[in-house]
């Protein structure tokens, strides 16, 4: 159990020092494209936007999406995409796609804008205006079609951490079941089974006062070091502490 501390301490010692830096999320930079980022500062329902089509993409790509969809229709918001389906599908549908899944995605992101006007009064920004318990807003985020358990907590921990919104009781927020997180995890030794009840389980009991903080730099770290093949383990910040059971990260499967 104290290797585990000792691994826990280190991953949130790489997420101080990526909140400090400038190449993350933090602070709203999504992207490398300024006003797709200012879009999902200023505007929640591109936000909620971003996070349904965040999947089977890079996290990069996928933020764009809301900015170069709005430019693509003929009116943007809530209102207007829930009442022009069609559109809405076209839009991703030309040239280029916007989506790997150009089907389906712009179904998911309708059905989200239907649920903002029946549950929200057509405001995305009431799904976490009211001071929400970060369990609660998961179960918000998880109401939408499209939304799974990881873009539900990844959403908490954002909104929280990087755009300012107050969410109370941060014990309940949870790390997201990410390929590059469950590698880590996997190979770390933090984790021994390959399960969001599993792994949600073990970031509560390694940093109970707020699980989710885990979440980023764990993210990062698969994303930079631990790749599904070649890991470049002597590079990682874990270098010195993770046992590097690398074959136990080899058959994660995902997006």
């Amino acid at each position: 159990m104290d290797d585990r501390i000792q691994i826990a301490a280190a991953i949130l010692q790489h997420g101080a020092h990526l909140a400090a830096s400038d190449r993350t999320g933090v602070n709203g930079v999504f992207t490398a494209d300024s006003e797709a980022n200012r879009l999902l500062v200023d505007d929640p329902f591109a936000f909620l936007v971003g996070v349904i089509v965040d999947y089977q993409m890079p996290a990069e790509r996928a933020w764009t999406l809301p900015y170069k969809l709005k430019r693509r229709l003929n009116g943007w918001g809530a209102t207007y995409v829930a009442n022009h389906p069609e559109e809405v599908e076209a839009a991703f549908k030309q040239s280029p796609k916007l989506h790997r899944f150009p089907t389906q995605t712009p179904r998911f992101v309708v059905a989200g804008a239907e649920r903002v006007l029946a549950d929200y009064g057509g405001d995305a920004a009431a799904i976490w205006s009211d001071e929400p318990k970060a369990a609660d807003l998961q179960q918000r985020f998880r109401a939408f079609m499209g939304i799974s358990q990881k873009k539900a907590a990844m959403a908490v921990e954002i909104l929280e951490r990087d755009l300012g919104v107050k969410v109370s009781e941060l014990s309940g927020s949870d790390v997201a079941y990410d390929v590059h997180l469950r590698r880590v995890m996997l190979r770390t030794r933090l984790a021994t089974d390959d399960t969001v009840a599993h792994m949600v389980g073990v970031a509560r009991s390694l940093h109970p006062t707020r699980p989710g903080e885990l979440d980023f730099p764990l993210w990062d770290i698969g994303r930079q070091w631990c790749h599904k093949q070649n890991p470049e383990c002597a590079e990682c910040v874990l270098a010195e502490i993770c046992p590097q059971d690398v074959a136990a990260g080899n058959f994660v499967r995902g997006a």
